[in-house]
């Protein structure tokens, strides 16, 4: 008989199979991801392990990488006046600004809106 393959699952889909679990039973959640129903079991019994998990990676993302992120990506066109590229990861005295500029982009979008893409300003 030839050995089973072991599979890694990320936290993303074995969120996805306890909400199904929760909703339609562990029988059903293990059909419908194709995993053994022990497994459900298991990181249901696991899933406040893996909402931590999720809080703590978060966390451990600096302010000023986010800046660099979001400029890079083009959300953020500039930087607060006490900050440059070359701020040490750990440095948080940005969050005032940041607060207004993602108040603004959380709050913008409406559902009669489409979305029609970033627009250069240059």
């Amino acid at each position: 008989m030839a050995p089973c393959k072991r599979h890694a699952y990320d936290a993303e889909f074995k969120l996805k199979a306890i909400s199904h679990a929760v909703e339609h039973g562990n029988r059903a959640a293990a059909r419908e991801f194709n995993v053994n129903e022990s497994m459900v079991r298991k990181w249901r019994k696991q899933q406040d392990d893996l909402h931590q998990w999720i809080v703590n990676a978060w966390a451990d993302i600096s302010v000023s990488t986010l800046v660099r992120a979001f400029r890079k990506a083009g959300i953020v066109t500039e930087m607060p006046d006490n900050t440059s590229d070359t701020d040490p990861d750990d440095d948080f005295d940005e969050p005032a600004m940041l607060d207004a500029v993602f108040a603004q982009l959380f709050n913008s979008d409406t559902e009669e809106e489409e979305f029609e893409g970033f627009l250069d300003e240059e």
